[in-house]
């Protein structure tokens, strides 16, 4: 690598990085931070009005050169915010997820940069920032790659699948067939593809049929940030936007039928809620039943997962691979989870977490940590030790890198 001439790459996103309350957002940074040692880094994407200064200055630590241009998506929860879903339902032809996102100065902003042809590479993170490539005329002359956190189509058919009230099904439906096209639309025209766990990688280059995927990088994890927890009270903690549907989905149906069973076991049980923007839904779950916390954005998890010996991870929606599951193996809690909680990621049931989908047995995983503590802080050391040893944001960084420079035409960057 060292060895290699310094690439420069146009990175551009949805959002600014900071304040990195989010799985997704903490991915990017940290991969970034190892990225700047070895090429430089333009980063581009909206300004909205509830970015800081502070949000602004502290891009330096991720990047080289920051641009932005002013944006202001409509805000979950909002009367516009459900007009614009349901119009798009209705018109659309790109997800909402994206559409959202675009901007005709975005699209002018990059024009601009392509047109000076300093950069190697550019990057769109996410699915969503290839909104503002899919149409540009010409194509980029740049080889282009699109960062694939999840598989996005995939969240949408299981929310579909999982919605009860009819609208919503509707919606998600609709959603689902457009992120598909859209994921489809990826596959054929952008330079590469690179994904964020082995089983992504297979959906997209084998199920898909998609031959622009380059690979996959790991998700990691920074241990020394966490100190590990040493509370020995039935107390659970989730980690999670709150304000992100398949959160909000999991923790509710998790309160209503694993938490009872727990409860009526372990009289003592409580459960912390941590994270940002939690709904009117998640704060009335706290209203009705006090050994429930809910936290609200936190400037620092770490006090919090540490009054916590267990974590817990009842997604029943989602895609892509859990940071959180590393940070709370990194802060030394037992974890409890879906299979699709730890998708992703090769956790073994048994060794380093109790993998359970159906309410009774993850509540009898619950039960069964608590009731048993030297098995819990066992399996917690057994996971801390195994997360430090075998994951970090240098060695994805480096083979995000690496897979990037397969996009390069013949001997660029070799």
């Amino acid at each position: 690598m060292s060895a290699s001439p310094p690439l420069h790459l146009l990175w551009v996103n949805v959002r600014l990085l900071h304040p990195l309350n989010g799985g997704d957002r903490i991915r990017t940074y940290h991969m970034l931070r190892q990225m700047k040692k070895h090429c430089r880094i333009t980063y581009l994407c909206p300004r909205t009005p509830q970015d800081t200064q502070e949000a602004l200055d502290q891009a330096t630590e991720y990047c080289d050169e920051l641009r932005t241009f002013p944006h202001d998506p409509p805000r979950g929860g909002s009367p516009r915010f459900y007009a614009s879903v349901l119009w798009n339902c209705l018109t659309g032809t790109r997800p909402f997820a994206s559409q959202k996102y675009f901007s005709t100065q975005a699209r002018s902003l990059i024009q601009s940069a392509l047109s000076g042809q300093k950069y190697d590479l550019i990057i769109a993170d996410y699915l969503m920032s290839w909104i503002h490539f899919c149409d540009l005329m010409p194509p980029p002359a740049i080889p282009t790659i699109v960062f694939q956190h999840n598989v996005e189509s995939l969240i949408w058919q299981r929310h579909t699948e999982a919605a009860g009230n009819p609208l919503r099904r509707l919606i998600c439906r609709r959603e689902w067939q457009l992120t598909r096209a859209f994921e489809d639309h990826v596959g054929i025209n952008a330079s590469g593809q690179i994904a964020v766990s082995k089983d992504e990688q297979r959906i997209f280059r084998d199920e898909r049929g998609m031959k622009n995927v380059l690979g996959w990088v790991p998700t990691g994890v920074d241990c020394d940030y966490f100190t590990p927890s040493t509370a020995t009270a039935p107390t659970l903690a989730f980690l999670g936007s709150m304000d992100w549907h398949a959160n909000v989905d999991s923790v509710t149906h998790f309160i209503r039928h694993s938490y009872p069973s727990i409860k009526s076991r372990c009289p003592d049980a409580k459960v912390i809620l941590i994270g940002r923007n939690p709904t009117p839904a998640i704060r009335a779950l706290a209203a009705e039943d006090a050994s429930i916390e809910v936290t609200g954005t936190v400037d620092d998890v770490r006090p919090h997962l540490a009054r916590a010996s267990i974590m817990i991870l009842p997604l029943r929606v989602g895609g892509g691979t859990r940071i959180k599951v590393f940070e709370g193996m990194a802060a030394g809690l037992a974890l409890v989870s879906t299979h699709i909680g730890t998708e992703g990621l090769p956790v073994v049931d048994g060794q380093h977490a109790l993998l359970a989908d159906e309410p009774a047995a993850f509540a009898d995983a619950v039960v069964s940590l608590i009731q048993n503590d030297t098995r819990r802080q066992q399996m917690a050391a057994h996971a801390r030790d195994w997360v430090r040893a075998n994951f970090s944001w240098e060695t994805a960084a480096l083979k995000f890198l690496d897979l990037s420079r397969r996009a390069l035409p013949s001997g660029q960057g070799e």
